[in-house]
Formats: structure tokens, C-alpha cells, sequence
């Protein structure tokens, strides 16, 4: 399960955007694989379900973008419980995994992330927690809740909103921990494309493949042959070749 935080911006080509990109490429690696996906900002949205049908999945991704989620915030604890939840009703999963980004603290919710992780342990779920960005605050530039698209002012620049705090890295390497996962950070794209392929080499998922071989029977070949000479030769034995006692 991927729970994608759909919080702050800093650049043009926004964080949000970055993480798309990179999880559709991961998403397009693994076609095996049960997957879904919770988008989080102030509250957690089910953006997809578990699925094994990726291009439905992918195209759930594409239409996202920030504002879709008009509450405000980051609710880490709420977004991991979410995913846990549903990753508990596999019943026959092997393995469970919840990926994790965020480029935020958690400040919004009703659970908090470190319990929220002890309860995707308890369901035999690992996570992955990445944190993206650098270690200072950001403000949050204006945007259309509509479409997603950055507002500028007069200048051409951005038009200022709230500041956004970065992400716990410490509150995220204890979620990894004590679900027996991995913390990582990323402040690039290259960064970022380079965890989910180690992700991707960490959680080689095992695939049974059954063969089948049609066989052509060719029996009656031979056999009508063999027929053919056996005529042929009662034939030539009472004509041509008949013998008179």
C-alpha cells in the first residue's frame, strides 16, 4: 500500500509532482504485485484500492493533484493506519508493505505516527518511510484547488501561504523501525527514483508458473500405413502374385 503526501510545494516542478513521476515508474515494475494507494494531506483518501489492475491504479495517480484533498495538513498517523487497514483484510498476502513519503511533519490526525506504525506491525506490515526536501521550513505557494496549478502574483513569482514545517526525519526512521522497514531521504528526483529501485530490489516478489504442453497426437499416421501395405498386400497376393497349389 503507498501513501502519498500531497502537502507542500517549493519549486514549479513541485515535490508532489516529482513523487508522481517516480511512483508510476515503480508501480510500472512490479505488474504482480497487489497494490494501492492512499493520498494524504490533512486527512487521508483512498485514491485507489488494492489492486492487481495497474493502468486502473495509474490512471488514479494522473488525476490527483494538490488541492484535490481541501483539508490542509499533515496526518501521517491517520494516512499509515489507513493503509494498514486495508492491507490486514489480505488475508493471504505473504507480505505486506506500506511505502511512506512525506515532505512534512505530522500535525493533523487523530492517531499519531509511531502508534499508527506499531499497528501496521501488528497486521505483518513493513514501511518504508521516505522524507523528501531539506531540513527547513517552506511556505506554501497559492494554488488552484481545482486544478492544482501554482498561482503567481504580478511579478511572475509565486504568491506566499502558510509555512510548512519538514519532515520528522527522526519520527520516521522510528515508524521504519518498529515495523522491521527501512527510513530513507531524498532532496532530488535522482535521489528519490534511486530509493523505490532499491525498494523494488528489497521486496522481490516470488512468482509460480504453471506450464502446459498441448500434445498433437500423430498416431493414425503410421498406422493408416501400415493399413495402406496390408491391403496392398492381400491385394497383389490374390492377383499378381497369386499362387496356383
Amino acid at each position: 500500500m503507498m501513501s502519498l503526501d500531497m502537502g507542500g510545494l517549493k519549486e514549479e516542478d513541485t515535490r508532489f509532482g516529482i513523487a508522481s513521476s517516480v511512483l508510476g515508474d515503480f508501480i510500472s515494475k512490479r505488474p504482480n504485485d497487489r497494490m494501492g494507494l492512499i493520498a494524504f494531506s490533512g486527512v487521508p483518501y483512498l485514491a485507489c484500492p488494492l489492486t492487481l489492475n495497474h493502468d486502473w491504479l495509474g490512471q488514479n495517480l494522473r488525476r490527483l493533484h494538490i488541492g484535490i484533498i481541501r483539508e490542509l495538513g499533515t496526518a501521517i498517523g491517520d494516512a499509515t493506519a489507513a493503509a494498514a487497514k486495508r492491507l490486514q483484510a489480505l488475508k493471504t498476502a505473504k507480505s505486506r508493505i506500506i511505502i511512506l513519503l512525506t515532505d512534512g511533519d505530522n500535525n493533523k490526525g487523530e492517531i499519531e505516527p509511531l502508534p499508527a506504525a506499531e499497528v501496521a506491525a501488528s497486521v505483518g506490515a513493513k514501511i518504508y518511510t521516505i522524507g523528501i526536501g531539506i531540513e527547513e521550513p517552506c511556505q506554501l505557494p497559492a494554488f488552484d484547488t481545482e486544478t492544482g496549478k501554482l498561482r503567481h502574483g504580478p511579478d511572475g513569482g509565486f504568491i506566499p501561504t502558510i509555512t510548512l514545517q519538514p519532515a520528522n526525519y527522526s519520527v520516521l526512521g522510528e515508524m521504519a523501525q518498529l515495523s522491521h522497514g527501512k527510513f530513507y531521504r531524498a532532496t532530488n528526483r535522482r535521489e528519490l527514483q534511486n530509493i523505490y529501485n532499491e525498494i523494488d530490489r528489497l521486496e522481490k516478489t516470488e512468482v509460480k508458473l504453471r506450464r502446459y504442453t498441448t500434445f498433437t497426437p500423430l498416431f493414425q499416421w503410421p498406422l493408416l500405413g501400415a493399413f495402406a501395405l496390408l491391403a496392398l498386400e492381400l491385394i497383389l497376393s490374390n492377383t499378381r502374385y497369386r499362387r496356383v497349389p
